[in-house]
């Protein structure tokens, strides 16, 4: 892997209700044509789709939480 290796990105959380949840962001192709953005929640086995889309961009950082 280099640092231009495009990667996949990955969230994963649990709801309210309890369920495994997860978004995927995955590159189309290397050239920079946009990525695919996969919605996918856990059955307990596997993960099964929900939804998914394209995206053209995608950014990604942390903050501090800001408190009044």
């Amino acid at each position: 892997m280099t640092p231009a290796t495009r990667c996949e990105q990955i969230l994963e959380f649990t709801d309210q209700t309890e369920t495994r949840r997860r978004i995927r962001f995955v590159p189309q192709s290397n050239n920079g044509d946009g990525w695919q953005r996969i919605e996918e929640v856990w059955t307990d086995q596997d993960w099964r789709l929900v939804g998914q889309d394209t995206v053209s961009d995608v950014n990604h950082w942390t903050r501090p939480v800001q408190t009044p």
